[in-house]
């Protein structure tokens, strides 16, 4: 009887153990929380309540993190964040005014632009359009289309949007921007007339 109940107390002092062990292996590891949407000093407060360090503090907004939400990690591992890009602004509004101005305006607030000129016939200098469009975020160079004030000979403009770069390469009244394989937009638009036409090249 004696060799039964010691048995048994073996069994139970080695669950018990093991269930110990378990829980304080347990206890060494965090789920890694949600910070995105987070300034930086608020998801290295949230990290440092789980026992994890983020890797630096920025002023930005959090957009991910490494390792992800959810993942299961050591305590007092580093996680890695992610800031949304401080560069992005929001493209001006400039159709429609002088060139000069429109400078002025890109060069005070710091973006990169290029000039490409066509023969619409309308107004000297003039902004016809700009590409991104304009009122979205950017972050890279920006296209200005200006008018040279002269006037050809202009054609009916058909819908290019869709068709394929290598139909229409070899025409020389395109103007191509981007790159990619089809045409996902263009200026001026369908039913228009014109001398010639930009085409914005990308992948659908």
């Amino acid at each position: 009887m004696k060799t039964f109940f010691g048995i048994v107390i073996g069994f139970v002092a080695g669950g018990l153990f093991f269930l110990f062990v378990i829980k304080l292996y347990q206890d060494q590891f965090v789920t890694v929380p949600d910070v995105t949407g987070l300034s930086g000093t608020e998801a290295c407060e949230k990290l440092k309540e789980f026992g994890l360090i983020c890797d630096k503090v920025a002023s930005g907004t959090v957009i991910d993190t490494y390792p992800h939400p959810g993942s299961k990690v050591k305590k007092g591992r580093t996680v890695n964040l992610y800031y949304e890009n401080p560069l992005k602004r929001i493209i001006p509004h400039l159709s429609g005014i002088k060139l000069s101005v429109a400078e002025e305006i890109l060069k005070k607030s710091g973006w990169k632009y290029e000039i490409i000129y066509f023969p619409f016939g309308e107004e000297e200098s003039k902004v016809l359009a700009i590409y991104p469009t304009e009122g979205i975020p950017h972050n890279g160079t920006i296209t200005l289309l200006v008018d040279t004030g002269k006037k050809d000979t202009y054609f009916f403009v058909q819908n290019y949007v869709g068709m394929k770069f290598e139909e229409l390469k070899t025409e020389d009244r395109f103007i191509f921007i981007g790159r990619g394989s089809r045409v996902v937009g263009q200026y001026p638009p369908p039913n228009s007339i014109a001398k010639e036409v930009i085409l914005i090249l990308g992948e659908e």
